[in-house]
């Protein structure tokens, strides 16, 4: 007697990865998180521009003033538009969506690429509209009171790097979320690396005055990458502001890596 086994025939063809990135961009736009930490990232930069910007006003010293000054909410920012990063691939895991697009497309790493383009361009396209609504918040206020504005190429650099910079963060809670699996969780991961740590490295550094926990703070990702913006978390940095953003650039590099290695690897 033999036994026969069945084989499923195969009914269509794989997403290309052009396909793959729509898909995964459709799913992004079409979760209510994604609209509201984009909402509050814009609305958070919007208000510390106006806000600094009134507060600069108070001080009639100086006929003009840096508008890179109006960026100062960055660090709020970082903390929605990173939340926003983390719940691209969280939020599958939650509601168990994640066993559909694995279903459609089983090479999980092209998944985790088409991910990470869409955290990337989203993060672009909301760091530029926040930059921007806070600019534009401050210089009325600016113009109103009568102070010049001077955008000198300093302050270029420090507006095209904060969109950088939040952009990046969202690619680091994305690849924190890739290795957590947890909303929650993920989110915790990525504000006890980018809020907490420093602060705590800080305090450490400030009791015992160590050098080498002051060198330490220098090489974390938020104190390092804020280098950027031209204002740097804590103003205890001395790294030049590339030199700073490619150190989280490296840290979100490895947290990719690992993210996508343990996406590719683990049992579901």
């Amino acid at each position: 007697m033999s036994a026969t086994t069945a084989t499923r025939p195969e009914t269509g063809l794989r997403p290309t990865f052009p396909r793959l990135v729509r898909a995964e961009w459709i799913k992004l736009r079409s979760l209510r998180s994604t609209l509201w930490t984009s909402i509050a990232t814009i609305l958070i930069m919007t208000a510390f521009g106006a806000l600094f910007a009134w507060a600069m006003t108070t001080f009639p010293e100086s006929p003009s003033r840096d508008i890179s000054s109006a960026i100062v909410g960055y660090p709020i920012a970082q903390l929605t538009i990173a939340v926003l990063g983390a719940l691209i691939i969280t939020g599958e895991f939650t509601t168990g969506a994640y066993r559909s697009t694995l279903a459609a497309e089983p090479r999980r790493l092209r998944v985790v690429g088409a991910k990470g383009l869409i955290v990337l361009l989203t993060g672009l396209v909301v760091g530029t509209l926040a930059v921007a609504a806070a600019i534009g918040a401050a210089v009325p206020i600016l113009l109103g009171a009568g102070a010049g504005i001077d955008v000198p190429a300093e302050a270029l650099e420090a507006i095209i790097g904060t969109v950088l910079y939040l952009t990046v963060s969202a690619l680091f809670a994305y690849g924190i979320g890739l290795i957590v699996r947890n909303s929650a969780g993920a989110i915790t991961a990525t504000v006890g690396v980018l809020f907490v740590l420093p602060v705590i490295v800080q305090i450490a550094a400030a009791m015992t005055n160590a050098d080498w926990l002051w060198k330490t703070y220098e090489y974390l990702p938020s104190t390092a990458g804020s280098a950027i913006t031209g204002f740097g978390m804590g103003g205890a940095s001395s790294l030049e502001p590339w030199a700073g953003f490619a150190v989280f650039g490296g840290y979100t590099v490895v947290a990719l890596l690992i993210g996508a290695f343990s996406f590719a690897r683990r049992d579901d």
